[in-house]
């Protein structure tokens, strides 16, 4: 996939010099991560999935405490039991082992699948974006930095973008942009 969007872009490239004889040329290039990074909406989807993540690792600490005390008592108290009871403490150890280890893959694949949506609903959000800049700019042409090999300073659009993004998806509860920029 990558390797057709290079192509794409490529041959997009090779057309640039026909372009250029067109009055209006206007390329533009914004780097998407510190869009999502800085943006008012990144950061909360990002505190949300981190919050997430401390919530499923507490739950994590707290299974692993109750198996570490159970692991002590076991030491402790290993030859003053029976084969029976000895049995049945390395059974609960067991249990407890084959439950930490599922809480820790189930939270893993709930955090991922969390970043997931939110990385595509930003996504989602920054093409609407970046659809806008373009209008509003008069651009020919908008490229993600990850695409180009080189890229001019002039062109990136980067602040724009992340001013763009954050007017039209402010997160909840975040004070309005000033009139008239920062």
């Amino acid at each position: 996939m990558r390797r057709s969007t290079l192509v794409g872009v490529a041959m997009l490239l090779c057309a640039v010099p026909a372009l250029a004889q067109s009055p209006a040329l206007k390329i533009g290039v914004f780097d998407s991560s510190i869009v999502f990074d800085r943006s008012q909406r990144g950061q909360a989807l990002k505190a949300e999935i981190e919050r997430l993540r401390d919530q499923r690792l507490k739950a994590m600490t707290d299974r692993q405490e109750e198996l570490s005390a159970l692991q002590q008592e076991m030491r402790t108290k290993e030859l003053s039991f029976n084969d029976e009871k000895r049995a049945e403490m390395q059974q609960r150890i067991s249990q407890k082992q084959i439950e930490l280890q599922r809480l820790n893959d189930d939270a893993s694949r709930e955090v991922q699948a969390e970043f997931n949506k939110a990385q595509q609903r930003l996504q989602k959000e920054l093409i609407q974006v970046v659809e806008a800049v373009g209008k509003e700019g008069s651009f020919t042409l908008i490229l993600e930095r990850g695409l180009t090999l080189h890229a001019a300073p002039e062109v990136d659009i980067t602040p724009a973008v992340l001013e763009k993004f954050n007017q039209m998806f402010p997160q909840a509860g975040a004070a309005p942009p000033a009139p008239g920029g920062n």
